[in-house]
């Protein structure tokens, strides 16, 4: 009877801190109230400004992005694409972390513009030249033709680089709350 109780104490412990890592996940998303999202079916992935200083991390995150865009019907596009995606992350996830939206566009090029009259929830940050804080990613989709922001959602999560394997699983599951936000219900 003994061992069955520890059995049952030790079930509840893991699943307690099952609960708490994914709790520890903290998503704030802002979109366009006015943009029709089921309109588009393909996107760019804009090209980091640097190389990225983690290659397997990077693919490992832009593979989870991908995979999750894809079961959505929103199919990867080298160039002329419905919507471009710019994706910032904290080191930890192994993406650039400046926030210059235009680090592989043309020289002249003006930025993307958010009108906040036609916005709901979190308003994304302009290019301030400020790196993003470990463990935060940054997803921001615009409008090719309309050079407009319509979708923009950071998802934090807390690593611990001593454990990666956990931390890629961590990761992927912060990518996957973010994506489930993208697009915005009913849009």
């Amino acid at each position: 009877m003994n061992s069955g109780i520890r059995k049952l104490q030790l079930l509840i412990l893991v699943a307690i801190l099952s609960a708490t890592c994914c709790s520890a996940q903290k998503v704030q998303t802002g979109y366009s109230k006015t943009v029709d999202f089921s309109k588009y079916k393909s996107y760019t992935l804009q090209n980091p400004a640097h190389s990225p200083n983690r290659p397997l991390l990077y693919a490992s995150v832009t593979g989870t992005i991908k995979n999750d865009l894809e079961a959505k019907g929103i199919a990867s596009r080298e160039k002329d694409a419905d919507l471009t995606l710019i994706a910032t992350g904290g080191f930890d996830y192994g993406l650039g972390s400046d926030s210059d939206v235009l680090s592989d566009s043309c020289a002249n090029c003006q930025g993307p513009l958010v009108d906040p009259q036609d916005w709901t929830g979190k308003i994304p940050v302009g290019s301030s030249g400020k790196s993003l804080p470990k463990g935060i990613l940054k997803l921001t989709f615009v409008d090719r033709i309309s050079n407009k922001v319509v979708w923009t959602g950071t998802v934090s999560q807390k690593l611990d680089p001593t454990k990666q394997e956990q931390s890629l699983q961590r990761i992927g599951a912060a990518i996957d709350k973010l994506m489930a936000e993208f697009p915005p219900q009913g849009k």
